[in-house]
């Protein structure tokens, strides 16, 4: 497998989107500053998972912004096996995201036949959605998979039928990136079916 690394100057490559600029930028944070993420950025943050998009626009989902410190430390702790120290990093962010979905009876049905989680990729599009308006913004973001599902739901009061889908750190990296990740060369990762 070869990976090539990210261009030095961010719009090579391409016809030099703004998106894709702010999608090489973005980064896996797990060190933050102290300092809260100002309203004005929150309420970007809160748009872009409202106008993202969902199947048959049906939204099926609610996100809980979390800045009080016990509760993320407390979910922090949420972990599926292991040590729950392992997401001990998390305390650190000012911003918690949880992404809560609802798998609405017609399209749970659905799903069965044709093996979609709806309200999951509509949850996870919302929060991608999120991370790149965050990384305009100066914020950083990381994605938090390792963590137990109805533990975090029952810390969060969820309602009967919504399920924690995905968790998110926002906040003010401490340091950014010194050598960005490489990536895997185009030829690996796309099929150009051309008839």
């Amino acid at each position: 497998m070869s990976h090539a690394a990210p261009p030095e100057n961010p719009k090579e490559g391409g016809s030099g989107s703004l998106v894709l600029e702010i999608i090489r930028r973005r980064f896996s944070c797990r060190r933050y500053l102290s300092d809260p993420v100002d309203e004005e950025k929150m309420a970007d943050l809160k748009e872009a998972v409202r106008w993202a998009p969902s199947a048959c626009n049906r939204q099926p989902y609610r996100f809980h912004f979390i800045t009080d410190r016990p509760l993320i430390t407390e979910i922090s702790r949420a972990v599926p096996t292991g040590p729950a120290s392992v997401n001990e990093w998390i305390t650190s962010a000012p911003l918690l995201i949880a992404a809560i979905g609802t798998p609405e009876v017609f399209w749970h049905r659905a799903t069965q036949v044709i093996d979609k989680d709806y309200h999951r990729m509509d949850a996870t599009i919302a929060m991608d959605h999120l991370s790149l308006v965050a990384t305009e913004l100066g914020l950083g973001t990381c994605w938090i998979g390792w963590f137990h599902r109805r533990k975090t739901g029952r810390i969060l009061g969820i309602r009967q039928g919504e399920e924690v889908v995905i968790l998110m750190t926002v906040g003010y990296p401490e340091k950014k990136p010194v050598n960005r990740k490489p990536r895997k060369e185009l030829e690996e990762l796309v099929v150009n079916r051309n008839f």
